[in-house]
């Protein structure tokens, strides 16, 4: 009973995470400067965060025995069956992941979209959270994941290019 409770923890924290990542890109991507639009996605950024740290305790817990050596070569094992290196670093790379996001999150609530202005900073977070996502979903998640990924970035496009036909004097709400 709890490696199902806890497969299923692991599996849909991930899952909804990566739901809610969706949802804060439609929002940057639709280009609405509504006060209400930049409060949703804040919102969807923070819950995010929150259950990607409940898939992180998860893993742990139910996969790994809170051991990093357990999941370092838990990873090692997925990039060998993936891409033919055994190499766990990737594990380093979720830590940072982890971390990014965090701090991402907290400097939104401390200093508002003031922290969104900084083009550079928000730009190498997103390059840092897409590479993750789709790595995690596309290249390391199961088969159907790539064609979510597909629709992901199509429908993101989509709103993307209503978003810019949208004339600038009409109200975005």
């Amino acid at each position: 009973m709890e490696s199902e409770l806890g497969e299923l923890l692991t599996l849909w924290s991930v899952r909804l995470a990566v739901a809610c990542y969706v949802l804060r890109l439609g929002f940057d991507v639709s280009g609405s400067a509504a006060p209400r639009a930049g409060r949703a996605a804040l919102w969807f950024w923070t819950v995010g965060c929150l259950l990607f740290t409940v898939h992180v305790v998860c893993a742990f817990h139910f996969y790994h025995g809170w051991s990093h050596a357990a999941a370092y070569e838990h990873t090692a094992q997925q990039t060998a069956a993936v891409v033919g290196i055994d190499w766990g670093g990737g594990l380093y790379f979720n830590y940072l992941f982890a971390g990014v996001w965090m701090l991402d999150v907290a400097a939104w609530w401390r200093f508002g979209d003031l922290h969104l202005n900084q083009r550079g900073l928000f730009w190498s977070v997103q390059v840092l959270f897409a590479f993750t996502f789709i790595n995690a979903t596309a290249i390391f998640g199961p088969p159907f994941w790539k064609w979510v990924v597909v629709v992901v970035v199509v429908g993101l496009t989509l709103i993307r290019v209503a978003g810019r036909r949208r004339r600038p004097d009409r109200p975005s709400e």
